[in-house]
């Protein structure tokens, strides 16, 4: 599922200003003329533009069918999508953005992603100015498979686009954009005109090429209609973690710093290596089939590398005295080992949602405390986090790269960072020194195992690195060298537990923060 309908919105609320020249009144084709006409083709509200607006589109997501409702009131808007057995919403509410997941677990976004919303203002720009904006341009005409005029929008911290405005009705065809590592090509048609206003009733989104393929299609628009404020706020969120106590030692086992659950399924023990990296609850496709449980979708992804992911649900998960019950999960190709210890999956945000966990790395306990109960160790350093994307994110900084925005991963062996954060902070890549040494030593990339496939990396030594009221002189980051695997939009890289051993951590996602207490390793290491 995605936000297409949303995308389309948002474009649409840019060609609703009136024309104000036409391209005959022009000569030539030039990017002021053929923007007039494209709002132009879009008209405008016969009775002035209405504050709501209801729609119900049919949906198809790979080879699942469902549906979709927009709800719009104003500024606050609700989205509410189903695919099969799984349901999800998104919207915003009194200026907040929020999302539910699958699980009916809510959590709100603080921004994060703002590249298409640049977009969005610089095409703004170009449409009301007379001369049009410097990061909008006309690169002229195509033929196939259109007959269009193609406006190209590039700012600065924006996304590459490409709108095909068709020759001769004006109206938008195609709408191609290109993020850090992946692009997504939107087709429009079936136009209709509804109070006045021309808008496609029928979208196409294709991702990578074909990699993916989502097509929505309008079934109803309801334009004016009171809305009930119940069906558009924030919903409450759901905890899928059954406590019998408000404080529960997990039975996992730390191997090498990574944290091993034994998880319960109708009566197998699965070990799952519990990530915060990880935006969901996967479990490796064999034990799904094994256990019989039942398949839903099948959907191309790529992380490390591609692989065919589908949706299951599991009537009952345990792990020691927690209970979980009809857990949507990701069904995937998955093994790996920790130590001598086969691991089958990854216990990701849907657990980690529900309660306050603490991992004691030096003493190598786990323990899941109600977020309720929960009162913060009087030294522990809170650090607020965003998950925007399911997994929490913090602000560091890398010598004088400030604001370097870091995802908190315990599934991560080592500390990344991305290769976008080469292009967007030059001056902070200056090695210290042991990263030249290891590659002199070893002059071959290194390669990092992730979901699908592996990732080159080459190692450098930098600092200082700054995080929280902690600085060190200097940290080994793993450069990664394939910016379309791994990497995730608008972030700089991976924290992970060679950075996190050296502390008692809590992931308290309930409250919108980690915290963090210096352990003995950390005394022993660094002296303070």
């Amino acid at each position: 599922m995605g936000r297409t309908s949303a995308v389309l919105v948002a474009l649409l609320l840019l060609c609703l200003a009136p024309a104000h020249m036409s391209l005959a009144q022009s000569r030539t084709a030039d990017l002021n003329s053929v923007l007039a006409a494209y709002k132009r083709a879009q008209g405008t509200w016969t009775t002035g533009r209405p504050e709501t607006s209801l729609t119900h589109w049919t949906i198809a997501y790979g080879d699942l069918q469902g549906t979709e409702t927009d709800i719009v009131d104003g500024t606050n808007s609700r989205t509410d999508s189903t695919l099969g057995d799984s349901s999800e919403s998104y919207g915003t509410f009194d200026g907040r953005d929020w999302d539910m997941n699958s699980n009916g677990e809510v959590f709100t976004e603080s921004g994060v992603h703002t590249r298409l919303a640049v977009d969005d203002r610089a095409l703004h720009a170009a449409m009301g100015a007379v001369h049009g904006e410097q990061y909008v341009r006309l690169t002229g005409r195509v033929s196939k498979p259109f007959d269009a005029y193609v406006v190209e929008v590039d700012p600065p911290k924006g996304v590459f686009e490409q709108l095909y405005i068709d020759a001769t009705t004006w109206l938008l065809d195609e709408r191609f954009i290109r993020y850090p590592g992946h692009t997504t090509t939107y087709t429009y048609d079936d136009y209709r005109t509804t109070l006045g206003l021309t808008f496609p009733w029928h979208i196409h989104a294709s991702i990578d090429d074909g990699r993916q393929e989502q097509d929505m299609r309008l079934q109803d628009v309801q334009l004016g209609s009171p809305v009930d404020p119940s069906t558009i706020a924030i919903p409450q969120s759901k905890s899928i973690v059954g406590f019998s106590t408000p404080r529960t030692t997990i039975p996992a086992t730390i191997v090498d710093d990574r944290v091993i659950v034994p998880v319960q399924m109708d009566g197998h023990t699965v070990n799952l290596q519990l990530d915060s990296g990880a935006s969901g609850i996967v479990i490796d496709r064999g034990i799904i089939e094994a256990l019989h449980y039942a398949e839903r979708g099948h959907f191309n992804e790529v992380t490390a590398g591609a692989y065919v992911e589908s949706d299951a649900v599991v009537p009952l998960m345990s792990i020691g005295t927690l209970s979980m019950h009809g857990v949507h999960v990701e069904s995937l190709p998955f093994a790996s080992y920790a130590g001598d210890k086969p691991v089958a999956g990854l216990l990701g945000f849907d657990f980690i949602d529900s309660v306050v966990l603490h991992i004691d790395y030096a003493d190598g306990t786990v323990e899941a405390i109600d977020p309720q109960t929960f009162v913060p160790p009087p030294n522990a350093v809170p650090i607020p986090i965003s998950l925007d994307d399911q997994e929490p994110s913090i602000v560091a900084r890398i010598g004088p790269a400030e604001h370097v925005r870091l995802i908190v991963d315990t599934g991560a062996d080592r500390s990344l960072l991305f290769s976008g954060f080469s292009s967007n902070h030059p001056g902070a890549l200056v090695d210290q020194g042991l990263g030249t040494e290891m590659e002199a030593a070893w002059p071959f990339l290194g390669d990092i195992s992730g979901v699908g496939g592996e990732v080159s990396y080459r190692p450098v030594d930098l600092g200082p690195v700054t995080v929280a009221s902690w600085t060190f002189p200097r940290w080994l980051f793993f450069l990664t060298q394939d910016p379309s695997k791994l990497e995730i939009e608008d972030y700089d890289g991976l924290l992970g537990q060679d950075f996190l051993r050296y502390y008692d951590l809590y992931l308290d996602y309930p409250h919108g923060r980690i915290l963090l207490v210096p352990n003995a390793r950390y005394n022993d290491r660094f002296g303070m």
